[in-house]
């Protein structure tokens, strides 16, 4: 028995550790490198002494080890987060209490604490795939628990576990569908995760990194039919300051993108639903000029879509978009998109030129868009550096350059010529699923182009159109040589297995995403809506079918008691006695049994021995009196009958 003991505790130190390896794994983007190092060798430690059986340390020592690192998380709050800061010290709590373990009774508030932990990995997870490891860590955890408050020799009954989740995930959806869907009673505080996709500043290279990320920025739903690829440009960032080498989005234009435009009577002629992945920021995406949004997401005057708050999970939003250009909005924005700094000259004697022989300003960029299409100028993923006219050293000198290049000289070039102009950061593109329905625009379909002002609207321009078509009518990899692809698609993803795979995968995610994460508010509404119109129908289709199945009840129990002829005494103690019967051996009859059962459980002995005695008599002799008294006995003890069941069982 006691080495049943000791190879019970093993088993669930063992799992309980995993378990924290697996919680350290998913949390580690929260954490530093040195606190995800802590926790390692804390949890080998662990394990070694597992494997060694010796001792856990002692709850001082462990306290005191546990005070120190906790100092530690303290003094590094402010570059953590108090959300950071939160997990650290559950994990902290969680671990300590698994150095210092002794006995299994003590491990009851670690199983607690876990289950807080893996519910926190839905606050930096909302992947399917790894919802799916999530919820195998809750299973082991579960599973460690049981075990923990179970006897050493018994089994779980996986035949009632089945029947318990067959009864619980009707529960469960009819919960998740229907249970009010209640905003969140506090925020998550101050999330210092590193952002993804653009941000407020572009430079040289900026794009050429980030295109080499695959991951997902978005995916995009549309009401109606595909536009086509030339209308995909997702706009998501102003690019209006520029200092010579580097633009930045403007200050005023910061705050402007979280105040909601007012409304506009433009026609919207796209309507589409987008599913933005986490990205740490604010800004979203829009084609053209959006017109109206869903009430999570805002529009500033300048046409750019705006969370009221950083985008740590998906976020699912609706959108209508007139295909027309975005309207200027004051004379200061005009004004703002007209300074240009010193330097670049000879950037600048060619912009005088331009505009000379082309006054008008669309004259002019259809003038700008062929001497990039004539003239021998590449796009490249990898460019040479540029020095500190690095407009001039591009047009005059390397006339290689990636998107950002030829829309930053472009901008330049036109503000010189007296024409209001700024660079335009977002995505361009997609790839297309026709089954699915939906288009994933990734990371590495970032792009640059330019608006310029003209009658009083912000034209938009792409330079690179000119220079390489094929990244706009086709992808990027088609605009790009042999040797630059390998850049983007590493050797083992170039396997058609697992690219066929990661696409599959793909697809269940975005199914998760629409159906499960999507399931906000207002979809519940519409469903509530949906049942209240269909209410009066599955009314009656309800009751038709509880009808049937009263009249099948009925007739079923008639028809089994014109032909049954087990005697009214057998049938009292299977009413009973139920499933403890079941474990009768054949060669055994019921009268047999009952004694043998009176002779292994002493404490029903009394009880079993009268029950057998008017059981025999009812049966045999036919005793009315006798089978009047066995049913009084038997419904007068239904405690004890539970008690006698739960005994054979557990046999």
């Amino acid at each position: 028995m006691l080495t049943q003991q000791m190879q019970k505790q093993k088993q669930l130190l063992l799992s309980w550790a995993a378990i924290q390896f697996s919680l350290l794994l998913l949390l580690q983007q929260a954490f530093a490198g040195w606190v995800i190092a802590i926790f390692a060798l804390l949890l080998l430690y662990r394990l070694l002494s597992v494997f060694k059986a010796k001792a856990g340390i002692s709850l001082k020592l462990v306290n005191l080890l546990a005070g120190i690192i906790a100092i530690t998380f303290f003094l590094q709050l402010r570059q953590a987060g108090v959300l950071h800061f939160m997990l650290q010290i559950l994990l902290l709590a969680a671990t300590a209490r698994l150095l210092a373990l002794q006995h299994l009774y003590e491990a009851r508030q670690l199983v607690w604490v876990h289950y807080f932990l893996i519910a926190c990995c839905f606050i930096l997870h909302q992947d399917m795939l790894i919802a799916l490891f999530i919820l195998l860590v809750f299973a082991v955890n579960l599973y460690s628990h049981y075990r923990l408050f179970s006897p050493s020799v018994s089994r779980l009954n996986w035949l009632q576990t089945g029947r318990g989740i067959l009864i619980i995930l009707p529960l469960w959806l009819a919960i998740f569908l229907l249970f009010p869907r209640l905003p969140p009673f506090w925020q998550i505080p101050n999330v210092n995760i590193a952002s993804t996709g653009l941000n407020d500043t572009l430079d040289p290279g900026s794009i050429e990194q980030l295109v080499q990320d695959d991951s997902l920025a978005f995916r995009v739903e549309f009401d109606g039919a595909l536009p086509p690829r030339q209308q995909l440009y997702w706009r998501a960032r102003l690019y209006e300051d520029f200092d010579g080498r580097r633009w930045q989005v403007n200050a005023l234009r910061q705050n402007a993108s979280r105040q909601r435009a007012a409304d506009t009577a433009a026609d919207s002629s796209l309507s589409y639903r987008i599913i933005a992945e986490a990205s740490q920021q604010t800004g979203l995406f829009a084609l053209a000029t959006p017109v109206t949004s869903s009430s999570n997401v805002f529009i500033s005057p300048s046409g750019l879509l705006s969370s009221n708050k950083p985008v740590s999970q998906r976020l699912s939003y609706q959108v209508s978009s007139s295909l027309t250009p975005v309207v200027l909005v004051s004379e200061q924005e005009q004004q703002l998109n007209l300074r240009v700094p010193p330097g670049n000259p000879q950037t600048q004697q060619f912009a005088y030129q331009l505009k000379q022989q082309y006054p008008q300003s669309h004259e002019l960029v259809q003038a700008l868009a062929e001497h990039f299409s004539r003239q021998p100028f590449y796009y490249s993923l990898t460019p040479p550096r540029l020095g500190s006219n690095s407009i001039d050293a591009f047009l005059f000198d390397s006339h290689t350059g990636f998107c950002s290049h030829y829309a930053s000289a472009s901008a330049v070039i036109l503000r010189h010529a007296g024409i209001a102009a700024r660079v335009v950061g977002g995505y361009q593109g997609g790839n297309w699923h026709p089954q699915q329905g939906y288009l994933a625009v990734r990371q590495r379909e970032a792009h640059a182009w330019v608006e310029y002002l003209h009658n009083g609207v912000w034209q938009p321009f792409d330079p690179t159109a000119a220079v390489a078509p094929e990244r706009i009518l086709d992808s990027l990899d088609s605009a790009l040589p042999e040797d630059q692809r390998a850049l983007l698609d590493p050797g083992w993803r170039q396997l058609v297995l697992l690219q066929n795979l990661r696409q599959q995968l793909m697809h269940l995610d975005y199914y998760w995403s629409v159906w499960v994460l999507g399931f906000n508010d207002n979809r519940q509404r519409e469903l509530w809506r949906t049942l209240y119109r269909y209410l009066p129908a599955m009314a009656y289709s309800a009751a038709v079918l509880f009808s049937i199945i009263i009249v099948v009840l009925l007739y079923l129990r008639l028809t089994q008691s014109g032909t049954d002829n087990t005697p009214q005494a057998t049938k009292q103690l299977h009413r009973y006695l139920g499933k403890a019967l079941a474990a009768k051996p054949l060669s055994l009859s019921v009268s047999a049994f009952l004694l043998q059962c009176a002779k292994r459980y002493p404490a029903h002995n009394a009880y079993l021995k009268q029950l057998t005695a008017l059981y025999e008599q009812a049966l045999y002799k036919e005793d009315t009196e006798a089978l009047n008294q066995l049913k009084q006995l038997l419904k007068c003890h239904k405690a004890e009958l539970g008690r006698l069941r739960r005994a054979i069982k557990n046999t």
